[in-house]
């Protein structure tokens, strides 16, 4: 198979006709695997827009999904063109857009951190503390996650941190992921309607919850010579 792209835990690989197959990384667990299978058929069900998911396979005993393949380009490609306006407001909307959406069968976010929090009684307690709520997130909600396609359509792929939980918790990640550009980090919090000292006990748990999640992925699954984790 023809690799197109490459991430932190996978391969992305041409797969027939209009799909692609999402081949991890050798020892990356089949429970991950089927965790990001079931979260993506549960957002396609909803109607959400995202590549619809087909399938489990194996491949000289590495796991893969398969996907419809979607034919565009990243709307982190579009964030920073002239249009930066533009994108950046669609990008906020489709996020609202996402909290409006509610799906008892997601992993609540709350469990999904303490996964990562497991020997830290302090930071168990931090995340005891936060708000709770049932809408859907996607907790990776970044511009290099939304496919434009052909038409122009925003496209939510990558659904293995997708949780239920508060939308505040969401919008910290994503503040939280684009801490390396502040003018772009300071333009989406402001038009996504939150103040830092809203998202500010969401960032400590995420930065805290940051590095134990990097210390897991170093342990749990090998990936090729020079990948970066973060």
């Amino acid at each position: 198979m023809e690799v197109i792209a490459n991430g932190n835990t996978a391969e992305i690989c041409e797969y027939g006709n209009n799909l692609i197959c999402k081949l991890f990384y050798n020892r990356y667990p089949n429970l991950y695997v089927a965790h990001e299978f079931n979260n993506a058929k549960e957002i396609w069900s909803l109607g959400i827009k995202s590549p619809k998911p087909h399938e489990i396979i194996s491949i000289n005993g590495r796991s893969g999904i398969i996907y419809d393949k979607i034919i565009g380009e990243k709307l982190l490609d579009k964030i920073y063109s002239s249009e930066q306006e533009t994108w950046l407001n669609r990008f906020i909307k489709f996020q609202k857009e996402l909290f409006e959406f509610h799906d008892e069968n997601l992993l609540d976010y709350k469990e999904f951190l303490r996964l990562f929090a497991s020997g830290s009684e302090e930071l168990l307690l931090k995340i005891d503390e936060l708000d709770s709520g049932n809408s859907v997130i996607h907790g990776d909600f970044h511009p290099s996650n939304l496919m434009v396609d052909r038409t122009g359509t925003l496209i939510l792929i990558d659904m293995m941190n997708v949780c239920k939980g508060s939308p505040a918790y969401d919008v910290a990640r994503t503040c939280f992921l684009l801490r390396k550009d502040k003018d772009l980090q300071k333009k989406y919090l402001e038009q996504s309607g939150y103040k830092i000292a809203e998202i500010k006990s969401y960032l400590e748990v995420i930065s805290l919850v940051r590095e134990k999640e990097l210390e897991a992925g170093n342990q749990r699954y090998t990936t090729r010579q020079g990948d970066d984790l973060e």
